[in-house]
């Protein structure tokens, strides 16, 4: 064994190494970003914040909605509480995603728990998604658990001091007997009442699709995200690298001609794998998704969002290496922070922000809201106007890029 050899293939191979400057960045910047990345969204450090809605009448249970709205672990607020003048209201906010729970306090609530009964609670949660289901109604029954212990060891420290003050006192168990206030029946009540407090009515929304719904328009999130952003861009450099445009170029097809042709073989490659999909979901779980008119929309501007945007970055790198590299370094972490296969009730308030601002986490969003929630169009039609008017703004921005590239071949 020559020392000396092997010191030299290692002194070449790492001075090669760091010549590459993409290696470089796979081997030691990426992993730590994803770490990063992956840290923020799921460190145990931070609570999970619910967006609650409430509906109530008395006093009492405005102070238990306040004292909902102020609690905190760790330092991170659990409840963003959001009040309801009506049930309806409150029902429409929750069906239309603006809310992951909404709970109903009945008129008569703070007068039972007052006087000693029990107080009913009405809950209703949205189970399209289902892990996002069992989070909110995990925080949610951990927060009412511990109210009714609150109220349970409350209860029974007013009852003891009834007891120690007036159980020996014949002139009060001689009234017991024949007063209204005071019959046996509500006295198995109160007793009723001290083990169980709180009646806790637990109720889901409608829809019309079971749970699977949300990982069939996860499906399609995915396709936006590295499908869509992929075809277009690089099977034009493909074609530059090559040789084969100038030579396209230079017959009767026009520079246009060649990117509507790419735009709409690529549109149709991406529909037919989503239907694909929707098939392939129907058959191995017999069950699916039927996309509305609107629903189909926002998936092809969705997909034409994408495609753009993969363009765009394909014409100002001019190298099929560094548009994957790109690509995969915006859609990997975009995967996980715009809700598609994470539910955006786990996800820490930074980033929220590409759930509701960025283009692609905001049609999913709104795709589910749609197909999922079956609420009206008109209730997302200022969104999807919005979503129309960036997609066509991503379209022009690449067909400039393009232009530029075009004239310099």
């Amino acid at each position: 064994m020559r020392i000396r050899a092997i010191k030299g293939i290692i002194k070449k191979d790492v001075k090669e190494i760091c010549r590459e400057r993409m290696v470089v960045f796979w081997i030691f910047i990426f992993p730590i970003m994803w770490m990063v990345l992956l840290g923020g969204i799921f460190s145990s450090e931070k609570a999970v914040e619910v967006d609650v809605g409430v509906f109530y009448k008395d006093e009492f249970s405005k102070h238990l909605v306040d004292v909902m709205d102020n609690i905190t672990y760790k330092n991170h607020k659990l409840f963003n509480v959001k009040i309801y003048n009506s049930t309806d209201s409150g029902l429409k906010a929750l069906n239309n995603g603006k809310i992951d729970a909404f709970i109903i306090f009945p008129k008569d609530f703070g007068k039972n728990i007052t006087s000693g009964r029990q107080g009913v609670i009405y809950i209703y949660y949205d189970e399209t998604d289902p892990q996002k289901y069992q989070l909110v109604k995990g925080v949610v029954k951990e927060f009412f658990m511990q109210v009714e212990e609150r109220i349970k060891n409350k209860s029974m420290g007013i009852q003891m001091q009834y007891i120690d003050k007036f159980m020996n006192n014949k002139t009060f168990l001689k009234f017991m007997n024949f007063s209204n206030n005071f019959s046996v029946a509500k006295i198995k009540e109160y007793i009723v009442a001290t083990n169980k407090p709180l009646i806790i009515e637990e109720k889901t929304i409608n829809h019309k699709t079971s749970s699977i719904g949300f990982y069939v328009t996860s499906f399609i999130g995915i396709q936006f995200l590295f499908s869509a952003m992929f075809i277009v861009g690089l099977s034009i450099l493909d074609e530059i690298e090559k040789g084969t445009l100038r030579r396209i170029l230079s017959s009767p097809i026009t520079a246009w001609d060649f990117l509507i042709g790419k735009y709409l073989s690529s549109l149709t490659i991406i529909f037919v794998s989503i239907v694909v999909g929707l098939l392939f979901s129907k058959i191995v779980f017999g069950e699916t998704i039927l996309p509305s008119i609107w629903g189909w929309y926002l998936i092809f501007i969705g997909s034409l969002f994408s495609m753009s945007l993969g363009l765009s970055i394909a014409m100002l790198t001019g190298s099929s290496k560094s548009t994957n590299t790109i690509i995969y370094l915006t859609s990997m972490p975009l995967l996980f922070l715009s809700g598609i296969v994470i539910p955006d009730t786990i996800l820490p308030s930074w980033a929220k922000i590409f759930v509701d601002y960025f283009p692609i986490g905001r049609m999913i969003k709104d795709l589910r809201l749609l197909e999922l929630n079956n609420i009206p169009v008109s209730n997302i039609i200022q969104d999807i106007i919005v979503l129309s008017i960036v997609t066509l703004a991503v379209v022009v921005v690449s067909v400039i890029l393009y232009s530029k590239m075009i004239n310099k071949i």
